[in-house]
């Protein structure tokens, strides 16, 4: 075990609910210089987001394993797909099952380059906190997640939003190729001396804040008392949700040397595992991985979704004020023609009366007298 770097998970049912639909990874992976965490939520209800984070927490560690070289964040990436397509294979079989999935963030933090490297799917989170700030890394994959971050929304009226937990992607619900490219949000990050890397879940981040997180990850405590510490503060808010917490903390220190980074290859073993449900492995090229490390890490589809919905309201409030332009233009047409009709038949009837008082005998006079007094 590397000393200069410590781990912490807990995952707790909250105060509101009956099973535990979280799951989580906090562990070595291939040697003791390299990490692998991931915060596991899942989504369709009692039975089917259980089942679907259970998945996705065993098909990521599996793919992995199997895989021990490579470019990092191909291989992460590659594995979260591994399990959603599991997870989208399991949903075809069992009707019990048919609409379940999850969200997750996860991380392998590489030791030796000082690099860590993200895949993303929905709306759990990837925190840093560094030198008494915290700094959220992921992007929430949901409208009002994107509002937040553009400002739109402050922190706490985001985490009161009736849609705070709508989500725009998630892992199970369709079939993915690894050729893929913006479906899993993918960064790399530099890894900082003396700092803490957070994933969660959204029954903490929706029921305290960054300032509250912060506080207790500045406590004078071991990284174990930290994770609880967090989820006691989340259930005393009203532990809605089921909450989890994955904490890996990195103690070296700044003039250390850092080793050289592992040079990108693929597995040339691809018969490894069996992935009858992911898609087997293409070759990779340098294309597709400088593709991966340059890939934006916001949520183009969310981005997309907000300037569509605020074109769409301005044609709208446009569209209102030419109706009602037309309208009043239309109302004061028919007011003045009617005004004057009126008039022209003022003046043109009695013309008409009085000619055919003249022209018409007695008789007529006394008839049509007797037609205007009825």
């Amino acid at each position: 075990m590397n000393h200069n770097i410590q781990l912490a998970g807990v995952s707790d049912v909250g105060r509101r609910r009956d099973n535990n639909e979280d799951a989580y990874v906090v562990r070595m992976i291939w040697d003791d210089t390299t990490v692998l965490a991931v915060a596991i939520d899942g989504v369709g209800g009692y039975e089917g987001g259980e089942r679907a984070a259970a998945l996705a927490q065993e098909k990521i560690v599996e793919y992995l394993e199997s895989y021990p070289n490579g470019e990092l964040s191909v291989l992460l990436k590659r594995a979260v797909i591994y399990a959603n397509n599991a997870i989208y294979d399991e949903r075809l079989k069992d009707a019990q099952y048919s609409r379940m999935s999850c969200v997750l963030t996860a991380v392998i933090v590489d030791y030796r380059s000082r690099n860590i490297y993200m895949a993303h799917v929905g709306d759990t989170r990837l925190y840093s906190y560094v030198n008494g700030e915290l700094v959220k890394l992921s992007h929430d994959h949901s409208y009002v997640g994107y509002l937040e971050e553009i400002g739109e929304l402050s922190e706490e009226e985001a985490m009161r939003h009736p849609e705070r937990n709508v989500i725009s992607r998630d892992v199970g619900s369709q079939l993915l190729q690894n050729s893929e490219e913006k479906y899993v949000e993918v960064a790399m990050y530099t890894l900082p001396p003396h700092s803490i890397l957070m994933l969660c879940s959204d029954g903490l981040c929706d029921m305290i804040t960054s300032r509250e997180m912060k506080q207790i990850l500045q406590q004078d405590v071991s990284l174990n008392e930290k994770c609880k510490a967090l989820v006691d503060a989340a259930n005393e808010a009203g532990g809605k949700d089921n909450v989890t917490v994955v904490l890996v903390e990195t103690l070296y220190e700044p003039d250390t040397d850092t080793m050289s980074v592992p040079t990108v290859e693929e597995n040339d073993n691809p018969s490894v595992i069996d992935e009858t449900v992911a898609t087997s492995e293409p070759e990779l090229n340098a294309d597709e991985v400088q593709k991966v490390e340059k890939e934006h890490s916001t949520d183009i589809d969310v981005a997309k979704l907000y300037e569509s919905f605020r074109r769409w309201k301005v044609a709208v409030v446009v569209s209102w004020i030419i109706m009602f332009v037309i309208m009043v233009c239309t109302i004061v047409f028919m007011v003045t023609h009617q005004h004057q009709y009126h008039n022209t038949e003022h003046e043109i009837q009695p013309t008409i009366m009085v000619d055919t008082i003249q022209h018409e005998p007695d008789s007529t006079i006394e008839n049509v007298d007797n037609v205007f007094i009825n």
